[in-house]
């Protein structure tokens, strides 16, 4: 498992870096909130098409092909990133880097292969860790690189010093990691008939179980674009920050609180009140932190921002990593790539309609209006994850997993 935290974390610190800075050089290069927002969603857009297609090659082929066609992907993204002088460069680097983003689902599907049922949330829960580090390093480095000012953030920096991570994760993978999916179950797989990416779809969501989780992953993932891609843009607007490094201490709470609970307290508390409840609570949480967000806003208290960060951490991490357990317990071996990668493709989906439309509700609708709508949609998943937990028992008793021919 260590092999994959590394590779997730090198990878996820690259796209930590950009989190501060994107938007506002989007901005400085002529683009308004709702163009500058488009850009960001244009990577989650890209995950859309891609997840699907690289999960289920990695049933086929093998969890390192993918992950080595991934890192290689964001390399290049970011070298493209690093040179770029128009909006345009900045849309096109963010798209390559999205339709090559197809490492978190298949270090997933990597985990879940080397792990037992019984370890399976505290293996999802390191990966999750990865993800929440990565997001602690990554927006530091980021901001400290760029400056101390919006108006003339440097981005070609921290672009080619995340290229150079994505590089020597790209390594790591293809010197050390050893292939987790037994040739067996590769072989058995290519041998049956294969059906059409839509027809594969279809199949995984007619489990009812994992049509939840989906709609779930849908959900809360709208909520995230909403409130995460302006948030940078935001902290200028309501007078919380004046420039990248003004962002360090805010996303340092944030990222800390994620760490703590996916690396040291998930387990536990799954083993203690399972998957279907903390994703209730944590969907709970993360609404009353978007609510929030709008009055730390309206004190322009940096101090109330970072509170409703950390409580925004702490559910965002019992929802991804409770959902991602619950998904692959409904998987097979030689399908659990491909029903990660849906799981994952529809969430990066509803994360492609938060992000671009972000900026179109803050321009339009009032500078805390993207996160009353966030708030709205987790309440939503209240409402999914009480359907869950009606659902869960009813399959864990009759053991039903996904179909295995897909």
């Amino acid at each position: 498992m260590l092999i994959a935290f590394v590779v997730v974390l090198l990878d996820m610190i690259g796209f930590g870096m950009m989190v501060p800075i994107l938007a506002f050089y989007a901005l400085r290069l002529g683009a308004g909130p709702e163009l500058a927002t488009f850009c960001m969603a244009l990577y989650v857009i890209g995950m859309f098409f891609s997840t699907p297609l690289l999960g289920r090659l990695s049933d086929y082929y093998g969890r390192k092909p993918v992950l080595m066609i991934s890192m290689a992907g964001s390399v290049i993204g970011y070298v493209i990133l690093g040179f770029a002088d128009t909006v345009w460069m900045i849309a096109l680097s963010r798209l390559v880097s999205g339709l090559m983003a197809g490492n978190v689902a298949a270090a997933q599907a990597y985990v879940t292969d080397i792990s037992t049922p019984e370890n399976r949330a505290k293996g999802m829960g390191l990966i999750g860790a990865a993800l929440g580090l990565g997001f602690i390093i990554g927006p530091l480095l980021g901001s400290f690189l760029a400056g101390d000012s919006f108006e003339t953030a440097n981005l070609q920096l921290p672009a080619m010093v995340a290229a150079g991570l994505s590089f020597v994760a790209l390594l790591m993978v293809l010197l050390v990691m050893k292939e987790s999916l037994s040739a067996e179950s590769r072989t058995a797989l290519q041998q049956e008939k294969r059906v059409s990416q839509w027809q594969a779809f279809y199949q995984v969501v007619q489990h009812p179980v994992i049509l939840l989780l989906v709609c779930g992953g849908l959900t809360y993932n709208v909520a995230a674009g909403l409130g995460e891609s302006i948030f940078p843009i935001w902290t200028e607007a309501v007078e919380v920050a004046k420039g990248p490094r003004d962002l360090m201490p805010m996303l340092l709470t944030a990222g800390i609180a994620m760490v703590i609970v996916q690396a040291g307290l998930i387990g536990p508390l799954t083993r203690r009140f399972g998957e279907t409840r903390l994703l209730l609570s944590g969907a709970v949480l993360f609404t009353l932190a978007m609510l929030g967000m709008t009055f730390a806003g309206r004190m322009a208290s940096v101090v109330g921002v970072m509170g409703a960060l950390a409580v925004q951490s702490v559910g965002a991490a019992m929802i991804l990593t409770s959902m991602q357990s619950l998904v692959s317990q409904c998987a097979t071996p030689t399908n659990r790539g491909t029903v990660l990668g849906v799981y994952s493709s529809i969430g990066t989906l509803g994360r492609a309609i938060g992000t671009s439309a972000t900026g179109a509700v803050f321009a339009n609708l009032g500078v805390q209006s993207p996160y009353y709508f966030s708030a709205t949609s987790t309440l939503l998943l209240v409402v999914l994850a009480l359907f869950v937990i009606g659902r869960w028992q009813s399959y864990k008793l009759n053991a039903e997993p996904v179909s295995q021919a897909i």
